[in-house]
């Protein structure tokens, strides 16, 4: 996706439509990690290339996952916690279990693969190879992909915002922060 911050709504679309207990945090948090390397990659690669490893199948159920746990863990709840008075409660749900893991892996492995439907380049296979895996990019052309998994996920997050707002304004940033 053009733009990480729309990965959030994948994340809560699976949260909610999840049978499992599955950890929102984590879920957040990983659908994000993988574009964590877009910088790094792009200034060493002097600008030929975006993505790499945890743009990969292998990398982000490895090091996607490790990174994503970490932060998961360590970070988020410390983020949330200034913007949530309710801190102990949400602390009490960044611990590292099963939930956690299996949430952070649905998250970055989700991540990579919705960026598979348009981007124009995807190193599913790396480090077995560096070459792109394009066959699903949408209608085949990743510019007309990308406008419209954008504009889908901008109206999604629309809808979704409008959900939550009408809920009520008492616990919207713990529902949408922590689940």
């Amino acid at each position: 996706m053009p733009i990480t911050p729309l990965h959030y709504f994948s994340a809560y679309i699976i949260h909610r439509i999840s049978k499992f207990n599955l950890n929102f945090s984590a879920l957040i948090v990983s659908s994000m990690v993988p574009d964590l390397e877009v910088p790094i990659i792009f200034l060493i690669s002097k600008g030929e290339i975006d993505r790499l490893v945890l743009h990969s199948i292998l990398g982000s159920a490895t090091l996607g996952l490790l990174i994503s746990i970490f932060i998961s863990f360590s970070f988020y709840p410390r983020i949330v916690g200034f913007i949530l008075p309710d801190y102990k409660k949400l602390n009490s749900k960044s611990v590292i279990s099963k939930s956690l893991i299996i949430s952070s892996l649905i998250g970055v492995l989700g991540h990579v693969l919705l960026d598979t439907l348009h981007h124009e380049y995807n190193p599913l296979i790396y480090p077995f190879s560096t070459e792109s895996i394009d066959d699903f990019v949408l209608f085949g052309d990743y510019l007309l992909a990308s406008k419209l998994i954008s504009s889908i996920f901008i109206i999604l997050g629309f809808v979704i915002l409008i959900r939550e707002i009408r809920l009520g304004r008492n616990g919207f940033l713990k529902r949408i922060l922590v689940g």
